[in-house]
């Protein structure tokens, strides 16, 4: 039942912890690279303008939203799989595709390139497979370190 329960709960906390890892990494890229003021991103009539700024942005910003894209899959594919714990990659493969389908919705949206959007959408998937294969790590460690510590002295 709990396993069950860890299985249910990993997928939806790891988008979760994911998306609150990539807002956090996101903010020093709204610090040094501002929207202009006037410019609603949530107003279709200001695409235009919004469009112009991102195609003003240096390589810099955009390698900062790729890394702030990528390390909230991987947290959150991290996080997923040591909450669920077994033996199945499910939840990191999971989360990672619901980052790359969030990316999609996000790149359909908003005025980015389409190189952007190729290389954002590239890195989903690995991202959350380096955060699995991270927390399996961890899991193994925790794993031989409770055999060994549960195993009678000698």
């Amino acid at each position: 039942m709990m396993a069950t329960l860890r299985a249910i709960v990993s997928i939806p906390l790891g988008v979760v912890l994911g998306m609150v890892m990539m807002v956090l990494l996101l903010t020093p890229c709204f610090l040094m690279y501002p929207l202009p003021s006037g410019i609603d991103v949530n107003d279709p009539g200001d695409a235009e303008a919004f469009g112009r700024h991102i195609a003003s942005l240096p390589l810099t910003a955009f390698a900062l939203v790729w890394l702030a894209h990528a390390g909230g899959s991987l947290s959150g594919a991290a996080f997923g799989r040591l909450i669920e714990g077994g033996q199945v990659w499910r939840e990191s493969l999971a989360i990672g595709g619901l980052f790359t389908a969030m990316g999609i919705v996000n790149g359909i949206s908003m005025a980015f390139p389409f190189w952007f959007v190729a290389i954002d959408l590239a890195l989903y998937l690995p991202a959350a497979i380096i955060g699995g294969w991270g927390s399996d790590r961890i899991l193994q460690i925790r794993q031989a370190a409770s055999k060994s510590a549960s195993a009678p002295s000698a």
